[in-house]
């Protein structure tokens, strides 16, 4: 026994002894060897007949030597019926052999042929080669398939036939082609969506829920003056003039999912300034997890427009401008707020013109107005810019006087100091140019002054209507004292 603990021979006896052990040793190997090659022969076997995929080998000249059940059951032919008889080209689809035939010539700057030699060419020089390929069946069908070629060599290299190892590719096929379909409407979709995103009259734009702008429509680029690469990524707050209210507005539809008609006022690059009405709602993935705001931010300057253009109407005279009674009320109801608090006289003038009807019964009610319309005028000319003048009714003018001061004799005089003002004015000679068509204009002279009461007010526990009483009846007096002079109201 050796230091490694094996026995070893010291003798021939012993020799002897051990070499019907080594006979029997090599016995049991060479069965496991021809076992093994009995087991890869099995293996090769299984797996060259196969139903799964087509096993075709052909001689060097490609003429078909060995079809296996894949083959016959993929491409309808029985082994015998091509077995020395056609080569693969014979079953391919000739327009796909020209094709390969053109591409390898120009890849491998050779000419090849496009039959066989089409399908086996890279393979001869070594080169592995696996292609997708059409396959025409006994009965004149077709399918796709992935084929893979091998050469097959002697002991010495050279080509003796070649293996052409085929797999059935119609349903990865049709799986592709799903894709293609559905990829393909997901792009139309996404398409459709664009357009109408695009198409919108009102700026369109998405946020993320913390506010900051991941994508906008073109009226929204027109809308801030900036460009859909400069505007995803911003904070939409940045963009109106008022960012704490539209912050305010994106919190508001992430509390509530929806909010309409909340108005903002949006300011471009250049600081022109545009209000708009800010509808949005909160938009989910389809797990429901939030992903952000969606909203509408419409122009409505021309609606703003319009509303001021309708309470203009409704608060002003339409021939002259001037505010009409309902806005006298509520402006001398201020005034006389005003007074009571600040300690300071107030008054209010009350004129009616004298002699104004004749000129509409001579001259009709065109020429009438434009002499109401130059009255007004005068008036303007005469008040201080804290006064207020109102159109009253007909041929009744109204002037309300701010800020007279405390002492009630220095109101009194400054009051009549504009009243004569006014009915110096309106004393004046009017000269009318009245324009008719087809006619030429005509120029009417008249003379029409105006009687005028004023009325005081400070701190008195009154109604607005009992002030325009006490000036009307201070009017009406000077109406009976002759006209075209003034009285004060006295309690």
């Amino acid at each position: 026994m050796n230091q490694s603990g094996v026995v070893m021979p010291n003798t021939i006896g012993d020799l002897a002894l051990l070499a019907p052990a080594v006979v029997v040793a090599e016995g049991f190997t060479e069965h496991l060897r021809q076992e093994s090659l009995l087991k890869t022969g099995a293996l090769q076997n299984a797996i060259f007949n196969s139903a799964n995929f087509s096993s075709i080998a052909t001689d060097a000249k490609g003429v078909i030597q060995i079809f296996n059940v894949g083959a016959e059951r993929m491409l309808g032919y029985a082994a015998a019926d091509v077995l020395n008889t056609i080569t693969p080209a014979d079953i391919s689809d000739a327009q796909e052999l020209l094709a390969r035939a053109r591409l390898l010539s120009a890849e491998l700057e050779t000419p090849i042929a496009p039959g066989f030699e089409a399908l086996v060419f890279k393979a001869s020089r070594g080169i592995e080669d696996i292609y997708e390929l059409t396959y025409i069946r006994k009965d004149g069908s077709r399918f796709p398939a992935v084929v893979s070629v091998t050469a097959l060599r002697d002991d010495q290299g050279g080509i003796i036939g070649y293996l052409l190892i085929g797999t059935d590719n119609t349903a990865r096929k049709q799986i592709e082609a799903e894709r293609m379909q559905l990829g393909q409407r997901l792009r139309d979709q996404q398409f459709y969506t664009r357009s109408l995103f695009e198409s919108n009259i009102d700026a369109l734009m998405t946020t993320d829920p913390s506010g900051i702008i991941t994508d906008v429509n073109k009226q929204m680029e027109a809308l801030t003056g900036c460009t859909r690469d400069e505007l995803i990524g911003a904070p939409f707050k940045n963009y109106f003039t008022d960012p704490e209210r539209a912050e305010a507005g994106i919190k508001l539809v992430l509390s509530k999912n929806k909010v309409t008609n909340y108005e903002l006022t949006a300011r471009d690059r250049d600081g022109r300034e545009t209000v708009v009405s800010y509808n949005a709602t909160t938009f989910y993935d389809r797990d429901r997890r939030l992903q952000g705001v969606f909203a509408a931010a419409r122009d409505i300057t021309e609606r703003k427009l319009a509303e001021a253009q309708i309470l203009n109407l409704a608060l002003h005279d339409t021939l002259t401008g001037l505010p009409n009674r309902r806005l006298l009320n509520d402006r001398l109801a201020q005034a006389m707020t005003a007074s009571k608090r600040n300690a300071s006289h107030g008054a209010l003038i009350f004129l009616d013109l004298d002699n104004f009807k004749p000129l509409n019964d001579t001259h009709g009610h065109y020429v009438g107005d434009l002499l109401l319309i130059e009255v007004a005028q005068r008036i303007c000319g005469c008040v201080r810019a804290v006064d207020d003048i109102a159109r009253f009714g007909g041929d009744e003018f109204v002037v309300i006087l701010r800020e007279l001061g405390k002492n009630h004799d220095e109101a009194v005089t400054q009051s009549g100091h504009i009243a004569e003002k006014i009915r110096a004015s309106l004393d004046e000679p009017y000269v009318l140019k009245v324009k008719l068509e087809a006619k030429a204009d005509t120029i009417v002279e008249h003379h029409c002054s105006s009687s005028i009461g004023v009325a005081l007010f400070l701190d008195h526990e009154i109604e607005v209507e009992q002030v325009i009483k006490w000036a009307d009846l201070a009017m009406y007096q000077a109406k009976e004292a002759g006209g075209n002079t003034i009285r004060f109201f006295d309690a």
